[in-house]
């Protein structure tokens, strides 16, 4: 398996968007919760989550920060 070697905080295709989503009260709590968990995660873990939060940035796009499209 390829590693990516990319974390919540230096992912490209995510950027900031999982520290808004944990810090926002405009999402469900389980999507708030699941950018806390890849905000804490290593990088082995970040890469199980990252499938996941790709499709929840897709559902709940709204945003206070730049993120990539």
């Amino acid at each position: 398996m390829l590693l990516m070697m990319d974390s919540a905080s230096t992912d490209p295709k995510l950027r900031q968007w999982p520290r808004w989503v944990s810090e926002s009260g405009k999402v469900p709590i389980f999507v708030r919760t699941v950018a806390e968990a890849a905000l804490l995660a290593c990088i082995p873990d970040y890469e199980l989550l990252r499938p996941v939060l790709l499709e929840l940035r897709r559902r709940h796009p709204e945003t206070g920060y730049d993120t990539a499209p």
